[in-house]
């Protein structure tokens, strides 16, 4: 029966073929090795596992493979890395739709994918006779909240909810490169059992340029112009952040509030605000608070003018770049104090 790719991925004995389409390292591992313990469970024996890259692998390699009886080994696992490349010959792509309809009971093909995947024909082929899975990072919400149940797991610490929507801040959704932070995090926590605060996360793991720039937002929120400017100089002059990465930061909090003040002005609880925007985290509740302050026409002048200001800096139109976005910083503090 057909799997859906929306589906969550549970390992079942009688399929033959896989296909991970996505990104994340960790998901594609870690479904990967669902597929061998769960072979080897139902086997009472480990498979052989055989790798191929798939852009380099011929069809007549990888077909040999699937089909010829080891004298050792009583299953085998093959898997076919960079399949998105592999899949571009058509050749290749017809000779596994024409294996999926005949696959070898002693054999499993596991293909993963991190590119551009163009073969609906063969996905569908697949998915009759084993599963399609995505392996697309989480959005920041979900990986937060698998971050917090990763480290009582995995790494015996408490990591706190706060602080896992930090840590996603720095260093984004992706599952590996979380886990490798957390790691280092529990072993530097205190206590019994260690625990993860914001402190720590700050302390030991340091923003990107790109979220570094980001930060303006809450210091704008925060309605003190003279820290917004110290801050914006800083993100510049010290963290060398480009003033685009900045300028987009106050153009999005303009938007934020505009969309914000609008929505409750309708009447939209703040719940559904929130969820709408996607706002989350300790900004959640200033944003709000400022938007039913400000009321809609207000946002929208204020966003206007962020906008206008933007496109003045892309075009070169505003002339002095840092003087700009100083006044852009100071008009959108001052509106928020």
């Amino acid at each position: 029966m057909a799997r859906k790719k929306t589906a969550p991925f549970e390992y079942r004995p009688e399929l033959r073929m896989f296909l991970f389409k996505g990104a994340d390292a960790f998901l594609q591992a870690q479904y990967l090795r669902m597929v061998v313990e769960g072979l080897e469970k139902s086997l009472g024996e480990p498979p052989s596992r055989f790798d191929f890259d798939g852009s380099t692998t011929s069809l007549a390699d990888l077909l040999d493979e699937l089909r010829s009886y080891g004298l050792m080994q009583s299953h085998k696992v093959v898997v076919l890395d960079a399949a998105e490349q592999f899949v571009r010959k058509e050749s290749n792509r017809r000779g596994l739709e024409a294996y999926a309809e005949s696959t070898m009971p002693e054999a499993t093909l596991v293909m993963r994918t991190t590119g551009d995947w163009r073969a609906p024909k063969l996905e569908k082929a697949v998915a009759k006779v084993g599963a399609v899975v995505s392996c697309e990072s989480p959005d920041a919400r979900t990986a937060a909240a698998w971050a917090v149940g990763r480290a009582e797991k995995a790494h015996q610490a408490v990591l706190e909810r706060s602080a896992a929507a930090r840590l996603v801040d720095r260093v984004g959704s992706d599952l590996a490169k979380l886990d490798a932070e957390i790691g280092k995090l529990a072993i530097a926590a205190e206590g019994d059992p260690a625990t993860i605060d914001e402190a720590l996360v700050d302390d030991m793991v340091p923003p990107s340029r790109e979220e570094q720039g980001w930060i303006i937002q809450s210091v704008v929120l925060g309605g003190d112009a003279g820290r917004a400017l110290k801050t914006l100089r800083s993100l510049k002059d010290v963290s060398r952040v480009p003033d685009q990465v900045i300028s987009w930061a106050l153009v999005d909090l303009g938007r934020k509030l505009h969309e914000a003040a609008r929505q409750l002005e309708s009447g939209v609880p703040e719940g559904a605000v929130g969820k709408s925007l996607r706002l989350w985290g300790p900004d959640t509740r200033p944003v709000l608070e400022t938007a039913r302050r400000l009321g809609g026409d207000r946002a929208s002048r204020l966003f206007n003018t962020a906008i206008r200001t933007d496109e003045g800096l892309k075009s070169g139109r505003s002339g002095d770049g840092a003087r700009t976005l100083e006044g852009l910083a100071v008009l959108l503090a001052d509106s928020c104090r």
